[in-house]
């Protein structure tokens, strides 16, 4: 009976002992996930910390438009990397007001410049981007780091003056005062009545968009195309783009695959070199054209009588 008594002793011992060591465990990493939530709280407390992430955001959404057009589609070259580096110099402002509080009403001064230039670079990432943008930065000028919080009259003062500026801006483009990138990331389809190229090039080379392609590289001074018509499924509807006239300037273009019922040209050549093959045409005119393009940019855009339709 002793030997019995002990060995549950024993037993009761050791299971208490166990229960012991896991409620101590459990104790230990609570207490430990406290700590790490409130040092968490604590530095998001020390900075504009909801404001900066809008900046990134708003930076990201603003940079995936250019980012987009360097595989495929069709904007104005100067405004694709302009879009690229006004969303770079916002996400390293939001960086700033993340990381340097200190620099909070600096960097978000600069962050709502950049915000509205969005607009005209990269389309405001959509807008959504640039709205992002300027709540962010509107954060980060109302910050004050000896209180540790964020004035409202501030904010509001900020942000009202910014969406005034975003309204101007949009009556400028509405009126054609000012210039916007409206990038459109393929595939989608255009269409031209009457398309009058000058000064052409063209060269059979590889593509320099995946580097494996064969396409012909054509360059183009300017470009006027009449009744053009571009159309794009989105959503499983359609967006169509009407234009009464498009003159692009600076084309250049790579095309994997083209098709014309009629073909005559006048005064043309073809120089073949070891490294390429050049063909040029003072006059060219072909009928019904169907053409796959790969790539497509041009230096500048001016659309005539333009209207925008979903379907």
């Amino acid at each position: 009976m002793d030997i019995l008594t002990r060995s549950k002793k024993r037993e009761n011992m050791t299971s208490r002992t166990g229960r012991d060591h896991a409620r101590s465990f459990d104790e230990d990493y609570q207490d430990s996930t406290r700590r790490l939530w409130y040092h968490i709280r604590c530095w998001c407390h020390q900075r504009p910390c909801w404001g900066a992430f809008c900046v990134l955001l708003a930076s990201l959404l603003i940079l995936w438009s250019p980012g987009c057009l360097l595989q495929n589609g069709i904007v104005p070259a100067s405004t694709l990397w302009a879009g690229l580096l006004v969303g770079g110099l916002l996400f390293a402002m939001g960086l700033v007001e993340l990381l340097a509080p200190s620099h909070a009403l600096v960097a978000g001064a600069a962050g709502v410049v950049l915000s509205l230039l969005s607009l005209i670079t990269a389309l405001g990432g959509f807008g959504i981007g640039m709205l992002l943008g300027v709540i962010g930065s509107s954060c980060a000028v109302a910050w004050k780091p000896e209180r540790k919080t964020i004035s409202r009259p501030v904010f509001w003062s900020v942000f009202g003056c910014s969406l005034v500026m975003v309204l101007g801006l949009t009556t400028l483009v509405a009126k054609g005062k000012l210039a916007i990138a409206t990038p459109i990331v393929g595939p989608f389809t255009f269409f031209a009545a009457r398309v009058e190229c000058h000064n052409n090039h063209s060269i059979t080379t590889i593509s320099q968009v995946d580097h494996r392609t064969p396409v012909v590289l054509a360059f183009s001074d300017f470009c006027i195309a009449h009744h053009v018509v571009i159309t794009k499924p989105v959503l499983g509807g359609t967006i169509r783009i009407t234009q009464g006239t498009s003159i692009q300037r600076g084309l250049t273009s790579e095309t994997v695959a083209s098709h014309s019922d009629v073909s005559q040209a006048q005064k043309a050549g073809l120089i073949s070199t070891p490294a390429s093959l050049t063909e040029t045409a003072a006059v060219d005119v072909e009928t019904n054209i169907v053409s796959q393009q790969l790539f497509a940019s041009a230096e500048s855009i001016t659309n005539y009588d333009v209207t925008i339709s979903f379907v």
